[in-house]
């Protein structure tokens, strides 16, 4: 049975275990948290909570989560309560003598990201966990205070112990604080189903449901189908896995990947979305749940032996969710039925974002492309690319639009998560649905004037300094291209023709309505003819100085693109 505590004022969930003795710290700080001029700085703290603490043969780690961070700890109660006595000091007085080297340490170990939660949500909550570490070089020791202050309190933390009790001696001295919330997930996609191309050897798909055993269940029985289908039957994919995410909000998130062979990812493709499919419409095999029920219930049982469940419990408590107990767990696990299943499933792919292999598509599955650009250009002064017609930037009091062609991509100033900017004056702001827009100052014209309107008007909070680039990597304009004599001619050749036969017939009509005036006749016909005649040169005229001023305004074009 899991009994709850209080240890120096953190919630504790403790269970008796038949393994070794193990605890562990946590609190309710992930990558959620962080804005992106900051991404790093939650796991730089457990890096320095951690650094210098024990020996090698001590069982002990860190880990930063989407949503939390938790020390962890096996050994003798002693251990145990050394441990964790000296995270809480690390976290009370920071070694700032250890930022340095903790950095480091990050900086070599660095982290993955997730491309399918970046287009899922954008650049805030959820989707910061697809971008890169980018404020670790920034973190000063005050911004490292502050943040320990505001998540690393006893508030926001909760303890789990797997044992008889809580050892003796063990002492949390954490600061006062206050509880933070789950973040709320946010969404960068107008329509579902959605899939957008990744890299070219994986498939994968993610969706969110309501957090329920049923929601598992199905994960299970997803993965067991992918594996039956993509593997088994088809020899389409090697490694096929499935995880379910549960979510402090009361959501969960399902992720699902197969890896395939260039020469198969499109069968990687058909095949996923053929399981996703067959599952939406109920194909659902009876024995599948069944498996999976009794595996989960088994499992519940085997972990609650060895203390497994009680992290599980710790972080319910920081979300305000009820601690269960194996009983009720297991009861919840075997009452879920087929129709459960085929319920979730069908919310589950009306949910889903697909993530195909570089170079396909899923149109034909029946999945709308995920937004790579903005509703609309921001109003401004136009900067076009050098030598290329087709691309320019627009710069405005409201903020930066790049257009190419009839589409924009836009990032406001007031949407902005993050600025990067390099030595060389080039900018890249990256809004909060993930919208990118670059300023590179040898591309477009007057682009210096644009770097120095973003820098104005971003915070500088949101901005961060990136390393010098390689000249090589520096982007510059196209190459003026050569052209033969007779393509130089074409152009002024349309001019000549068509001015020089444009302003004759203006001149023909000219002397006939002269002569008509005069009482005389230019064609011998009598007036009408000439008048006639007049209208009919003045029509030719028209169109031929239209077209002449068409090939102008090219030429024009070309100067100013040159």
């Amino acid at each position: 049975m899991i009994s709850q505590v209080e240890v120096d004022g953190v919630p504790a969930v403790l269970a008796p275990t038949t393994g070794p003795l193990h605890a562990g710290l946590v609190f309710r700080v992930g990558v959620a948290d962080e804005p992106l001029p900051r991404r790093g700085v939650t796991r730089l703290v457990e890096h320095l909570a951690l650094d210098g603490l024990g020996t090698a043969d001590q069982q002990h780690n860190g880990m930063t989560g989407t949503e939390h961070t938790f020390f962890h700890v096996q050994g003798t109660a002693e251990e145990i309560t050394g441990f964790l006595g000296a995270v809480c000091d690390a976290l009370r007085e920071p070694d700032s003598g250890r930022i340095e080297r903790a950095r480091e340490r990050l900086r070599a170990d660095e982290s993955g990201t997730d491309p399918l939660a970046l287009w899922r949500h954008g650049a805030r909550d959820f989707g910061r966990t697809g971008y890169p570490e980018w404020g670790l070089d920034g973190l000063g020791e005050q911004e490292l205070r502050d943040w320990i202050a505001r998540f690393f309190n006893r508030e926001n933390a909760a303890l789990w112990i797997a044992g008889d009790g809580v050892p003796d001696g063990l002492k949390l001295h954490l600061p006062s604080g206050e509880r933070q919330p789950g973040p709320e997930p946010s969404s960068a996609l107008p329509v579902t189903p959605a899939w957008f191309a990744g890299p070219d050897n994986e498939v994968a798909w993610d969706t969110t449901v309501r957090r329920e055993a049923r929601a598992a269940i199905f994960a299970n029985v997803l993965e067991r189908q992918m594996f039956r289908e993509l593997r088994q039957r088809d020899g389409i994919s090697y490694t096929v896995r499935t995880d379910y995410q549960p979510r402090s909000g009361g959501t969960a998130r399902i992720v699902a990947y197969a890896d395939a062979l260039p020469e198969k990812r499109e069968a990687a493709l058909g095949g996923l979305a053929d399981v996703l499919a067959a599952l939406r419409v109920g194909r659902i095999d009876p024995d599948d749940v069944a498996t999976v029920i009794a595996l989960t219930a088994d499992g519940l049982t085997e972990a609650d032996t060895r203390g497994g469940r009680l992290p599980g419990q710790a972080f319910n408590l920081l979300s305000g969710r009820a601690v269960t107990d194996l009983e009720e767990a297991v009861a919840e696990v075997r009452a879920v039925t087929r129709e459960d299943v085929a319920e979730v499933a069908m919310a589950a792919y009306e949910a889903g974002l697909l993530m195909t292999p570089a170079g396909t598509r899923a149109d034909w599955a029946g999945y709308t492309a995920a937004p790579t650009h903005s509703e609309s250009a921001v109003a401004g002064r136009v900067h076009r690319a050098v030598r290329n017609p087709r691309h320019h930037l627009v710069s405005g009091p409201d903020g930066v639009s790049h257009v190419a062609g009839e589409e924009a991509t836009t990032v406001r100033y007031d949407e902005c998560a993050v600025l990067l900017a390099w030595p060389d004056g080039a900018r890249q702001l990256i809004g909060r649905d993930a919208i990118v827009v670059g300023v590179e100052p040898r591309v477009y014209r007057k682009a210096d004037t644009v770097t120095r309107e973003v820098d104005a008007r971003v915070p500088a909070e949101l901005r961060i300094e990136m390393p010098a680039r390689d000249p090589d990597r520096i982007p510059q304009p196209p190459p003026k291209q050569r052209r033969s004599p007779m393509e130089w001619i074409a152009p002024y050749w349309n001019l000549l023709v068509f001015g020089s036969a444009g302003l004759a017939l203006v001149g023909v009509a000219a002397t006939s309505i002269g002569f008509v005036l005069t009482g005389r006749s230019l064609f011998g016909d009598g007036r009408q003819t000439d008048l006639g005649i007049s209208a009919m040169c003045l029509v030719l005229a028209g169109v031929l100085n239209r077209t002449t001023l068409l090939d102008l305004r090219e030429l024009r074009n070309r100067w100013v693109n040159r």
